[in-house]
C-alpha cells in the first residue's frame, strides 16, 4: 500500500492545524510595518536511524540530515516571505538591514541557506553570475546554540536536568503513553529489533514511515499485512501518533521550554524593541528545532500543539498609530508552497488585538516577559559565575606575567 507524498504531508499539516485548515493564501502584510522577524523548524528530514528490513531508496544524506523535500519545502518558504515582505527590504543582501540565525545542525543551517536563496534573489547590482546561478547569492547567517540549540552547549549542565524526565519517559503522559500503548509498542519492537520502552525509537519509526511514503518506497509487510487485530491505516496513524513526541513533551513541560527557548525570546523582544526605536533592522530570521521553535513559540503567546517540517512564525512590527506587532503562523502547503496566516493566541493576548490582529507592543512585552531573566544563558544553565578568589588570582596571575615580560624584554 503506498500513499502519496501529497497526501502524506497533508495529513502532517492536518495534525498541526487540528483547529482549522490552511488558508488558500498569505495575508498581505500591514503598509505601516516597518519590521519583520521570522523562526521556522527545519526542513523535513531523515531519521535518526533506519528500518533495518527496507532496502532503502532514500536516505543517502544521512541520518537527520536534510532531505530533497525540505529544501524544496524552505525554499518554498523563502519566495513566500518574500512576497510578504515586498519592498521592506532589497532583494539583494544588505548587511545594515538583515541579520539571520541558525543553530549549529546541517539540517537547520540547510534550511536557513534555502530559505534566503528563496528570499533574496539577486538583481542588478546584486547579480553575479548570471550565466549559472541567476537568482541566487550566498547570505550570510550567525551560528548560534545559546539562542537555536541549547541542549547541545555543553556547558549547560542544566539543559540535561530538564530533559531527563523526557528523555526516560518520566513525564506522566509519557508514561501514560508507554501504558495505553504497550500492545503496539511491543509488535513494533518485534518487527524493528527497537527498544520500543523509549518513545523516542517509535519517533524514529514515524519519521520512517514519512519518508518511505514521501519516495514511494516498500511499506514493511507487518505494517501492510498486520498480524494484530488493526488494519494497515490504523498501523500507521498510530505509528504518525509518535511523531517528535519527546521534542513536543519539552514545549509542553516548563522547565524545559523555558530552558530551550527562553534565551531566544529575550533576543526577540531585544529586536522588537530596538526595531520600534528607528533602527535600520528590517528583517531578522532563524532556523532551529521542532522543540526550540514550537516552545518559543507558546512563550509568545501562541497556541499551538505540533510543529510539521519547515513550520513556524512571523512576528510583524508596525510604528503607526502606535507601535504594534502582529503574530503570524507559517506553514508548508504541502511541500512547494507555503502560506502565512494569523496566529490563534492564548486568551489574554486574544482579546487585546485590534480589528488588524495588532497587539499594543507595550501590552505585549509585559504579557510574555519571562519571570526568570534569561538574558545570562549562562546563569540560567546552571554555569557559576567567577568568585572574587578566582578573579583575584587570575589578575595576580596576569600582573606577574606582564612583570616577567618586562623584564625579559628589557634585558633585550
Amino acid at each position: 500500500m503506498q500513499i502519496s507524498n501529497v497526501i502524506l504531508l497533508t495529513l502532517q499539516i492536518l495534525l498541526v492545524c487540528s483547529d482549522h485548515n490552511l488558508p488558500s493564501k498569505s495575508v498581505k502584510i500591514d503598509p505601516n510595518t516597518v519590521f519583520v522577524l521570522f523562526g521556522t523548524r527545519h526542513g523535513n528530514r531523515n531519521p535518526g536511524q533506519y528500518l533495518p528490513e527496507n532496502p532503502r531508496t532514500w536516505g543517502f544524506e544521512g541520518f537527520n540530515e536534510l532531505t530533497s523535500v525540505g529544501k524544496r519545502q524552505s525554499y518554498g518558504l523563502g519566495t513566500e516571505l518574500r512576497k510578504f515582505i515586498g519592498n521592506l527590504t532589497s532583494n539583494n543582501y544588505n548587511a545594515s538591514q538583515v541579520s539571520y540565525y541558525s543553530s549549529s545542525a546541517n539540517r537547520c543551517q540547510m534550511t536557513l541557506q534555502t530559505v534566503l536563496a528563496g528570499l533574496h534573489p539577486p538583481e542588478t547590482w546584486g547579480d553575479w553570475n548570471t550565466a549559472v546561478l541567476d537568482h541566487w547569492s550566498p547570505v550570510p547567517y550567525s551560528i548560534n546554540d545559546q539562542l537555536l540549540r541549547m541542549y547541545s552547549v555543553s556547558e549547560c549542565t542544566q539543559s540535561n536536568v530538564v530533559w531527563k524526565p523526557i528523555d526516560n519517559d518520566q513525564l506522566p503522559h509519557l508514561k501514560q503513553l508507554l501504558t495505553e500503548k504497550r500492545q503496539l509498542l511491543n509488535y513494533f519492537q518485534a518487527n524493528t529489533g527497537w527498544n520500543m520502552s523509549n518513545l523516542g525509537n517509535a519517533a524514529d519509526l514515524a519519521d520512517n514511515l514519512i519518508e518511505i511514503n514521501l519516495y514511494n518506497a516498500t511499506l514493511p509487510a507487518w505494517i501492510t499485512k498486520p498480524t494484530i487485530n488493526y488494519t494497515p491505516q490504523q498501523i500507521e496513524s498510530e505509528i504518525m501518533s509518535f511523531a517528535e513526541v519527546h521534542q513536543i513533551a519539552c514545549a509542553d513541560y516548563a522547565p524545559c521550554r523555558n530552558l530551550m527557548a527562553g534565551y531566544w525570546l529575550t533576543d526577540i523582544l531585544s529586536k522588537l524593541h530596538k526595531a520600534s526605536n528607528n533602527s535600520d533592522q528590517k528583517v531578522a530570521g532563524y532556523a532551529s528545532h521542532t522543540e526550540i521553535t514550537l516552545s518559543v513559540m507558546k512563550l509568545l503567546g501562541i497556541t499551538k500543539d505540533e510543529l510539521t517540517t519547515s513550520a513556524g512564525f512571523v512576528v510583524e512590527l508596525r510604528k503607526l498609530p502606535y507601535p504594534s506587532i502582529r503574530l503570524l503562523n507559517h506553514d508548508p502547503n504541502p511541500i512547494d508552497s507555503h502560506v502565512i496566516y494569523p496566529a490563534t493566541l492564548v486568551d489574554a493576548l486574544e482579546a487585546r488585538k485590534d480589528s488588524n490582529g495588532f497587539i499594543n507592543l507595550t501590552v505585549f512585552e509585559n504579557y510574555v516577559k519571562p519571570a526568570e531573566d534569561y538574558s545570562n544563558w549562562k546563569k540560567a544553565c546552571g554555569i557559576a559565575a567567577p568568585t572574587s578568589s578566582a578573579s583575584s588570582s587570575f589578575l595576580k596571575t596576569a600582573v606577574l606575567n606582564a612583570t616577567i615580560l618586562s623584564y625579559v624584554m628589557g634585558r633585550r
